[in-house]
């Protein structure tokens, strides 16, 4: 089966060496891994370290695929998509790993309507949920996924074939797979995924300001702080789309969030009432 992968970023990267990888037991290689990459130097690095069995600067290297996965910022789907429609060969499937799953959809589907397009590939909404702060295939890893839960958000034009062929490539990854619906996925991710990174960024930020200021900060780096900001570092073209994308959700929970640091806020001064709050927030449900 041919594989093109869009974007040999970290995911992209990842998934590339991890089918590349595969071996069922059988002597025949089940996945033969094209990469579809913007810069040369990506190109040469992905031939060098044997990420992928081919790499192309032009989508239309993509024609022969089986399966195309878009690794894109989230914004660079659905125009990706669009222009892949032309290259495709009939009875391909497109699928991608984007962080915000329900925008993407519509604008896909929107595409897929148009009277403009043929015969659109089938699209598979799909989200894997590993990675790391570090960007670039230079980072990437075949044991990204291992165990790692891909939330499958299902064909927009139903195909329960289309939607196996995802899954298998995915479990093939060493991944697990959670089926979801694309705002249902939307409205979790937002608390589990989008706000830790905007409040890293946030306390980032801070730091970096208090550091201009007095050096000496840099000496006394808490473990807990180092845990907080760890994904601070993290791509900004990649995060500042997901931010546009699942805004309403994300404002939903940063909301709550400010909530309920204006309630530990106001239980600072009293020992018993701040020890009160501070026990209700480790309670698990």
């Amino acid at each position: 089966m041919k594989v093109a992968i869009i974007g040999l970023g970290l995911i992209g990267g990842s998934l590339a060496k991890a089918l590349k990888n595969y071996n069922d037991n059988t002597r025949q290689k089940k996945y033969e891994v094209l990469g579809i990459v913007r810069r040369r130097q990506t190109l040469k690095l992905a031939l060098q370290t044997k990420s992928v069995d081919y790499a192309y600067l032009n989508l239309e290297d993509c024609r022969d695929a089986d399966i195309v996965v878009i690794a894109l910022p989230v914004d660079l789907i659905a125009p990706t998509y669009k222009e892949l429609c032309a290259y495709l060969k009939s009875g391909a499937v497109v699928t991608d790993v984007g962080s915000v799953k329900n925008r993407i959809c519509e604008e896909i589907l929107k595409i897929q309507s148009s009277k403009d397009i043929k015969n659109p590939p089938v699209f598979v909404g799909a989200h894997p949920m590993s990675g790391k702060e570090t960007n670039g295939l230079k980072y990437a890893e075949s044991d990204l996924f291992l165990n790692a839960n891909v939330v499958i958000t299902g064909s927009i034009k139903k195909s329960a074939k289309a939607e196996k062929i995802v899954e298998q490539m995915w479990k093939d990854a060493k991944a697990k797979i959670i089926k979801m619906a694309p705002k249902e996925h939307d409205n979790l991710v937002a608390l589990t995924s989008h706000l830790p990174h905007l409040m890293a960024f946030a306390l980032h930020k801070i730091y970096n300001d208090k550091k201009a200021r007095d050096r000496q900060i840099e000496k006394i780096l808490a473990g807990s702080f180092y845990s907080a900001i760890r994904v601070a570092s993290s791509s900004a073209d990649m995060w500042a789309p997901i931010f546009s994308y699942n805004t309403q959700n994300i404002i939903k929970n940063l909301n709550a969030f400010i909530k309920e640091l204006n309630v530990l806020k106001a239980s600072l001064k009293d020992k018993e009432q701040i020890k009160k709050q501070i026990k209700k927030t480790q309670i698990i449900s």
